[in-house]
């Protein structure tokens, strides 16, 4: 009698431990495939772009300057979906779509794409591109003024939903990240209208300091003072005829001129790739959503694969019978399968990872070198557009030069 009972005891352990195996097992695999087919859709409805609310006058109107977006490459990892080529246009079209939205807004000056933030201007708008990918952007932006002052600093991100792809919803709903730069441009509106007028003429004085600043330091620097925290003030102002003052300004109108010929290359560049792009985002979408949904179900098989492996060895160990025996070597091989099925689900994640890599591969750019005619010679600028923007500083400094040695 106590054998009987010690082996009852036995199969009741078995058939216990088995139950919960197979109901965690059945758990997992309810869980994997119910996650897996449902796509996060986001409502896309887009953000109004705000206006000033009383018309500015232009000489009080403020510019821009927008440098390329920082790649942001640095913060990746190795399981990021993300290509040096890809994220370099990206800099360059992100900062060209929101010069675009600010120019809509009604609120600005002249609103540029601009190498780096050696560019003199009004206001300057830096970002770091943290993540982009068919599905989600997510970008931290930076606003300061020529004085130094921050206006604010911001992480903006938004996902987006399945149907922001739908050929059908595309025309209507426009382009899916949209909002992000319509946030940014109102956000700086708000920041903009709590200027006073005398805040703006400082700006513009201080902007136009700091440019004749760079060529005579020793004319200029005096007209401004820098306090402990770095923000710039102004002291007092030149005279409107003065006589370096309007070198320094006709100077600075070549420079608007070379500047608004970048912004040229930037908008070819952008128009260029904008429709390449937006099939890349498209394809990346998919690839992304289906990449992570494979990449989920495979972790959750091989979990589920290795449990049944161990329930099957656990019940071979275990078992009394032959019956019980073959039971345990069956529930190893389903195991097995579902293992090898997570494996085989975890490449094909892999495969789409590499098709996107492909089509990334594709979006490079080149500027071609630009010959510029002055008075006495033609200069040829070359390299890559912050290269050239370098040569034409070095040529405005000796143009200066020659100038002052004429007054």
């Amino acid at each position: 009698m106590q054998c009987i009972s010690k082996n009852k005891l036995n199969r009741m352990k078995n058939r216990s431990f088995n139950i919960r195996v197979l109901f965690l097992l059945c758990c997992i695999s309810i869980t994997s495939s119910g996650q897996a087919s449902v796509d996060k859709i986001t409502s896309s409805t887009p953000i109004q772009l705000l206006t000033p609310s009383t018309p500015i006058p232009e000489s009080f109107l403020l510019d821009v300057g927008i440098p390329t977006f920082n790649d942001g490459l640095y913060l990746t990892d190795d399981d990021d979906l993300v290509f040096p080529e890809v994220r370099y246009a990206e800099s360059i079209y992100f900062a060209n779509q929101l010069a675009k939205v600010l120019e809509r807004s009604g609120a600005w000056g002249a609103v540029r794409v601009i190498p780096n933030d050696l560019v003199i201007t009004d206001v300057f708008v830096k970002a770091i591109i943290l993540h982009s990918d068919g599905e989600k952007m997510s970008l931290e932006v930076s606003v300061s003024d020529i004085s130094g002052k921050i206006w604010f600093t911001k992480k903006y991100q938004k996902v987006a939903g399945k149907l922001a792809y739908d050929r059908k919803m595309k025309a209507s709903l426009g382009d899916p990240f949209q909002n992000v730069f319509t946030q940014i441009a109102n956000d700086m509106l708000m920041t903009r209208e709590n200027l006073t007028n005398k805040n703006v003429q400082d700006l513009r004085n201080i902007s136009e300091l700091k440019f004749a600043e760079k060529f005579s330091p020793d004319a200029f620097s005096n007209y401004m003072t820098t306090n402990k925290k770095g923000f710039v003030s102004l002291t007092s102002l030149p005279s409107e005829n003065d006589t370096l003052l309007e070198r320094v300004r006709k100077i600075r109108q070549r420079d608007y001129v070379y500047i608004d010929t970048m912004q040229d290359y930037y908008d070819s560049f952008s128009q260029q790739m904008h429709f390449a792009y937006q099939d890349y985002r498209t394809a990346t979408y998919d690839s992304v959503v289906r990449s992570r949904q494979l990449d989920r179900q495979g972790n959750r098989r091989i979990v589920a694969g290795i449990g049944s492996i161990l329930a099957g060895i656990y019940g071979r160990t275990q078992a009394e019978t032959r019956l019980a025996s073959d039971a345990g070597a069956a529930t190893a091989a389903v195991g097995g399968f579902i293992l090898k099925s997570g494996l085989e689900k975890k490449q094909q994640a892999a495969s789409f990872d590499e098709s996107i890599a492909e089509m990334g591969s594709s979006l490079e750019s080149e500027i071609a070198p630009q010959v510029i005619a002055l008075e006495d010679r033609t200069i040829t600028l070359t390299g890559t557009v912050k290269a050239q923007y370098d040569q034409w500083q070095k040529l405005m400094e000796q143009i200066y030069i020659q100038e002052r040695g004429s007054i």
